[in-house]
């Protein structure tokens, strides 16, 4: 019991400052989240412009595809 005792007081009394360098590890996996946030972010974006465009063109491409069957279908 003693020894513990003295273990205890020798560690909470004679505290010094460690005064470590933790450095860029702990940065590495915010940056990385961040990016992909980003890159998500704007694949988004992408896709809610891009998509609907996509739509229209193929509907005006088969409106114009079933015209020219009708004036060929006329014509015969």
């Amino acid at each position: 019991m003693m020894k513990i005792l003295k273990i205890l007081i020798f560690t909470f009394l004679l505290i010094t400052n460690a005064n470590a360098y933790i450095g860029i590890g702990p940065l590495l996996p915010l940056l990385g989240g961040a990016i992909m946030y980003i890159f998500v972010g704007i694949i988004i974006i992408l896709g809610f412009i891009f998509y609907p465009l996509k739509k229209i063109y193929s509907y005006l491409k088969n409106k114009k595809n079933i015209k020219s069957d009708n004036n060929k279908s006329l014509k015969n």
